[in-house]
């Protein structure tokens, strides 16, 4: 079902489907995405677990709140649905901003955490300035002014003069977010820095990073397994930073073994 949360300053769009009385998944999407990012994964795992997304304020239906956001927002309001639904602990699936929301989760409300799959995952952006500049650019033009930019770092060469239908698919789905929302997220990706931290996850990762990624480095994901106690890596090859598109029979089966313990 779908269903609102009224939190302060607005409300937060949500749906949980699948096993209510099995363990949960919350699938926590990326910037500028929406919980329709992970429909193939939802229709996977609804036999055998309670599935939770939502759409972080901002994007989707639910309401942009107060900008800029920061990452500790968005993570406390996945806290504050978790409780709203009486769900003491959950598996967590992110990808990029999720991802960082995944750390944060992590580091700060580890008994709410079991297993955590962080694709396309950063500590900390390595580069602010050229977020500033992205959000100069879509002040004065809009979203679709960035999308060529963000096709170059979310493909492998190739990728999208060979599968345009998805890539028009994934600008499609960023078309429908705010630009008030879309600026106040990126704000929160540009600030984040959790790399102090990240001895603190105790939770079990895996962290799915595709070789070529242009957006997350793999060398990131790498110092990630080095901090985290409990971390694991899979590297998806011919793929960049959406590689839960390029790839997703291999994408896929790495989720889906991780969540269920298979080595």
């Amino acid at each position: 079902m779908k269903d609102i949360l009224s939190l302060y300053g607005g409300n937060l769009a949500y749906s949980i489907t699948g096993k209510r009385d099995a363990e949960t998944i919350f699938f926590c999407h990326s910037l500028g995405a929406n919980q329709s990012l992970w429909r193939r994964q939802i229709e996977q795992f609804s036999e055998t677990h309670c599935i939770v997304t939502c759409d972080l304020r901002g994007h989707g239906k639910s309401d942009i709140f107060s900008t800029p956001y920061s990452i500790d927002i968005l993570a406390r309001d996945i806290l504050a649905l978790l409780s709203h639904l009486k769900i003491s602990s959950c598996h967590f699936v992110g990808l990029s901003l999720g991802s960082m929301i995944g750390l944060w989760l992590g580091a700060n409300a580890p008994d709410r955490m079991r297993r955590m799959v962080l694709a396309g995952a950063s500590a900390k952006v390595q580069n602010s300035a050229a977020f500033d500049k992205r959000v100069k650019k879509i002040k004065k033009h809009g979203l679709e002014s960035i999308f060529a930019e963000l096709d170059t770092r979310w493909y492998a060469d190739g990728f999208a003069s060979n599968y345009p239908s998805i890539v028009d698919k994934i600008h499609n789905m960023l078309a429908q977010t705010s630009i008030e929302g879309y600026i106040g997220a990126t704000i929160a990706v540009r600030d984040f820095d959790i790399i102090e931290l990240l001895p603190d996850v105790k939770a079990p990762i895996l962290l799915i990073t595709g070789a070529e990624d242009r957006a997350t480095p793999l060398s990131e994901a790498k110092f990630i397994k080095e901090q985290c106690q409990n971390a694991d890596l899979t590297i998806i090859d011919d793929a960049s930073h959406l590689a839960i598109f390029e790839k997703p029979k291999l994408f896929d089966h790495a989720l889906a073994n991780f969540i269920k313990g298979i080595s």
